[in-house]
């Protein structure tokens, strides 16, 4: 008759061993929760809730709400140029900074934990949108964001649904959208936003990556180049050490390139906020004036629900339609910093790809209302 075999004995070794298995995940989730939260309760919804409640108000700027340099319009040039400049770094500063460290923590996870999404573009897009709802950045604060995601061999389509998801279908957007505009360009905007997310994405980034090389992360094989072996013998200060160092280096690797783009991308904008003649381009409306503002629109970057705000005052001032469901479609939604990211990041043509298909959605939108 055969002994039966006692359970094996727990040792204080092994218990140790044990608990230190959950010290990296335990830290990891700790950072998230309390980056996330602080950002958004002490910042991003106290100030979304203060913009609904100046909805209709003047705005300084298309691309700005507050003024911390004030300039006269009869000032030089220049001088307009660098006020608007430090306009809008000042209006992105907290959301860039937050999408830099939420990035890099994403990239520190991935780097153990990698994201296991499958390969089926269209759900990892929803997947990505989901997840983008809540958060409440713009469409270039959330460059650091999806950046960290790719960078960490996540899927780009999920990358891009929270990019177009978070800016415009957070609620208090959303609310604001249906208050500020016309019903039929309100329901406009999130049909072909669903559309974009739902369609658009996948199919752009599957034919882009046709002819891409392998993703980053990943062997020509396809099996993960990150050792994932990850051993429980390190005590919870080795834990935080080999953390900490990780993830300064990925908020490094993230911040210099945001920084020269933002910086770039400011000196655009201002340029073309201070020396386009808006009042004449949006007095009339023909083919040529939509293509060209639609171009602008699409380039320009803005923080979250500028968009709607600034479209909203258009409506209320008795400018054309037309122009009003231009902005509200390609004004915020994409920009000249997802551009570059896609650009330097990802790929050239999906860059491209994305561009064209905001620019030419904010053109057909112009023609049709």
């Amino acid at each position: 008759m055969n002994a039966v075999s006692s359970p094996p004995m727990i040792t204080p070794r092994r218990a140790a061993n044990s608990i230190r298995c959950y010290y990296r995940p335990a830290v990891l989730f700790a950072a998230g929760l309390l980056l996330v939260g602080t950002f958004w309760f002490a910042s991003r919804y106290p100030q979304l809730l203060s913009k609904s409640e100046h909805l209709g108000d003047a705005l300084p700027s298309m691309a700005y709400g507050g003024e911390l340099f004030a300039v006269n319009a009869s000032a030089p040039v220049w001088e307009r140029v660098l006020a608007t400049m430090g306009n809008w770094l000042n209006s992105m500063k907290i959301g860039m900074g937050f999408g830099v460290l939420l990035g890099a923590l994403l990239h520190t996870v991935l780097y153990f934990y990698p994201l296991k999404l499958g390969t089926n573009r269209y759900v990892n897009s929803v997947k990505g949108a989901l997840i983008g709802v809540p958060a409440g950045v713009c469409a270039n604060c959330a460059v650091p964001v999806a950046c960290g995601v790719t960078r960490g061999s996540g899927r780009v389509e999920a990358a891009l649904g929270f990019l177009f998801s978070s800016p415009n279908f957070n609620p208090v957007v959303v609310v604001m959208t249906f208050t500020a505009l016309p019903v039929a360009i309100a329901v406009t905007k999130y049909a072909v936003l669903v559309l974009v997310i739902l369609a658009a994405v996948p199919v752009l980034v599957g034919w882009a990556e046709r002819s891409a090389k392998p993703t980053k992360g990943l062997t020509e094989d396809g099996h993960c180049a990150v050792d994932l072996s990850i051993p429980c013998s390190k005590s919870l200060p080795q834990v935080l050490a080999e953390l900490g160092r990780i993830y300064l280096k990925n908020v490094w690797g993230l911040l210099r390139p945001t920084l020269l783009i933002m910086l770039g991308a400011s000196l655009a904008a201002s340029i073309a906020l201070v020396l386009v003649p808006w009042g004449e381009l949006l007095a009339d409306k023909t083919p040529l004036t939509l293509a060209f503002v639609s171009l602008l629109a699409t380039a320009m970057p803005v923080p979250i629900a500028l968009d709607v705000m600034f479209a909203g005052n258009l409506n209320a001032q008795g400018v054309h339609t037309g122009y009003v469901a231009l902005f509200a479609m390609s004004l915020g939604s994409y920009s000249i910093i997802p551009s570059i990211y896609l650009w330097r990041e990802v790929s050239r043509r999906l860059a491209v790809a994305l561009f064209l298909m905001f620019w030419a959605i904010g053109f057909i939108c112009g023609l049709v209302f």
